[in-house]
């Protein structure tokens, strides 16, 4: 059934005829230039064509398109003076890109186009109460309930609020881009005021700490920071992985290397045989290596003169020490690489050549600058508040706030982790924010996100991921070291949708994001983009956002942006609403 105020056909919207159709260009000829002017009384005296919505008439079908080119005939642009053009009638034409096709009966928009428009079809200027019409229905999809976020309005219409649906913001992943000062702070306070109001769970991780103002007064929202005086967490080097160890020690990899893992899976072979309780400690050869226990340390296990077989019959026995979990005091690390530092036969008499031999003096030579590191690293003040390396006492754990934040009985609905105060030093930050990353991807994975049948209190998260150019597509590596991919954000865009797990970065700079990352966006929110780099970068990943559509990008406003994604039926230019508490964006004064 047609809505009176939904009409698009309307006499006084005719702008003019289809004269010319093709695959990727319709024209139009205006029959009078009067047209130009102030033409329809119901409309906030709109003269400038370039740009605005049209709707075209077709058999069962409706076309919504947006003109990109008015122009004079040659014959007419020769005559044209400013006294012709008031009292004569001249008859530009204009070049109109299809959008979408819709159902004239029920004004439905429809995916995809299945037709064009006729030549000699009516054209009629799109009224700001019909595409908002058209768009209600935005993201919709059957048999999905759905939240509407009142996210923008049309550019030169606030009163027109546009509804779109939560799944299809955040269902797919997002991503919103723009240049400094295009708003995409903004955007970012707007969807978390959206997402708290509607009772969702999201944690933003805060590159530059513009965001802490959205905490202050507000009990729904809790601001931890790292490094810093006030609310300061740590996540414990316990919840790291391997890797992180490696990327942070950068040892070399052919010496270093074996005896880095080996240290760390003996060090973990010696933990999980002291929380045992499964009787598996009580096997001959776990008696065996605990007489290994250096008689220095609590926890080093001495390697020299013993059996090798040994340790491989542990290694059988306690299985999870291949894993690659740091569940051991790192503080004894440097010690036990010296005591890995032995030579694989004896050379002393009445050894047995199946245990191993004395110190190795060569291969503590060729540790000594991964000894160093490690002290270096440890004793360091900023990696070892972070990482709690020194047992800090009174400061809140990440996974614990984590697990408070994700309870069902909890209050808060978001989460914003601050790396403001954090080093660059040894991409301290980037491995932080990586094994942030992973935590809640490996929480994913363990379907702490997704309901089950039977389950109850269980919600999906949305993790926000600021300045998303400083983590994603890193990898650490010198001239000696190892190469270690910090890829924890590209592994939940590909991988944790189903999970319920959803990401949505923010970026100035999308030249930057690995396109396998970019590709797995589902919505875009293009905020003002200048330079071509980052034009091509959204325009590879986005295949709704053609080019006459990202023609617009330099030329956009503060808060307008492009709306454009795999559920939406056409890109969009919208106007985003601003939040009620804003960001910490604003430039300083100059002078």
């Amino acid at each position: 059934m047609m809505l009176k105020e939904s009409n698009p056909f309307s006499d006084g919207l005719f702008v003019g005829f289809v004269t010319s159709v093709s695959p990727t260009v319709t024209q139009v000829t205006f029959p009078s230039s009067l047209l130009l002017k102030k033409f329809y009384s119901a409309d906030n005296s709109f003269h400038a064509l370039t740009g605005e919505y049209v709707i075209i008439e077709g058999a069962g079908n409706g076309f919504l398109g947006k003109i990109t080119e008015i122009a004079l005939p040659e014959n007419e642009r020769l005559e044209l003076t400013e006294n012709k053009f008031e009292k004569q009638s001249f008859h530009p034409k204009g070049k109109i890109e299809i959008l979408l096709c819709f159902d004239n009966y029920i004004l439905k928009a429809k995916k995809g186009l299945n037709e064009l428009p006729p030549v000699s079809a009516k054209v009629f200027l799109c009224s700001n109460e019909f595409l908002n019409f058209l768009m209600k229905d935005f993201g919709n999809k059957a048999k999905v309930s759905s939240v509407y976020i009142p996210l923008a309005t049309l550019p030169r219409d606030t009163s027109h609020v546009i509804n779109i649906s939560s799944q299809s913001l955040f269902g797919r992943h997002c991503a919103i881009v723009g240049t400094t000062g295009g708003g995409k702070s903004w955007t970012v306070a707007k969807l978390i005021e959206e997402v708290q109001s509607n009772h969702g769970k999201a944690i933003l991780i805060d590159a530059t700490g513009e965001f802490k103002k959205l905490s202050e007064g507000n009990n729904k929202v809790k601001h931890l920071s790292f490094n810093d005086v006030q609310n300061q967490v740590y996540l414990s080097y316990k919840n790291l992985k391997e890797s992180d160890l490696m990327a942070m020690f950068r040892p070399a990899g052919q010496t270093q290397l074996p005896k880095f893992q080996d240290a760390i899976r003996n060090l973990r072979l010696r933990e999980v045989i002291a929380t045992d309780t499964s009787q598996r400690h009580t096997e001959p050869c776990i008696a065996e290596i605990l007489s290994f226990v250096d008689s220095g340390s609590a926890v080093c296990i001495d390697k020299r003169h013993r059996r090798r077989n040994a340790f491989s019959e542990a290694y059988n026995v306690f299985p999870e020490v291949n894993r690659e979990d740091c569940y051991f005091d790192i503080n004894e690390l440097i010690r036990q690489i010296l005591l890995e530092c032995v030579y694989e036969f004896p050379s002393t008499t009445g050894v047995p050549l199946t245990s191993y031999g004395g110190y190795n003096e060569r291969d503590l030579a060729n540790c000594h600058s991964l000894l160093s590191r490690i002290g270096t690293v440890i004793r360091n003040k900023n990696f070892s508040s972070v990482f709690g390396f020194n047992l800090p006492t009174g400061i809140s754990e990440l996974t614990s706030e984590i697990q408070d934040f994700l309870s069902p009985n909890s209050e808060i609905d978001i989460l914003i982790l601050s790396v403001e105060h954090v080093s660059t030093e040894n991409n301290l930050r980037e491995i932080l924010v990586n094994a942030i990353g992973r935590l809640l991807l490996e929480m994913a994975i363990a379907k702490n996100f997704k309901l089950s049948a039977g389950e109850q209190g269980k919600k999906s998260l949305l993790l926000f991921l600021d300045e998303a150019h400083l983590f994603l597509n890193k990898k650490i590596k010198d001239e000696y070291s190892i190469e270690v991919e910090l890829n924890a954000f590209e592994r939940i865009a590909k991988e944790c949708r189903k999970y319920g797990l959803f990401l949505v970065i923010s970026t100035q700079m999308p030249r930057d994001i690995p396109r396998g990352v970019l590709s797995q966006m589902g919505t875009f929110i293009v905020h003002r983009l200048i330079n071509q780099q980052d034009r091509e970068a959204i325009e590879f990943a986005c295949s709704d956002a053609n080019k006459s559509s990202l023609a617009f990008l330099p030329i956009l406003s503060s808060g307008e942006a492009l709306l454009t994604g795999v559920d939406f039926p056409m890109p969009m230019i919208i106007k985003v609403i601003a939040p009620n508490v804003k960001p910490d964006s604003e430039t300083p004064i100059v002078l």
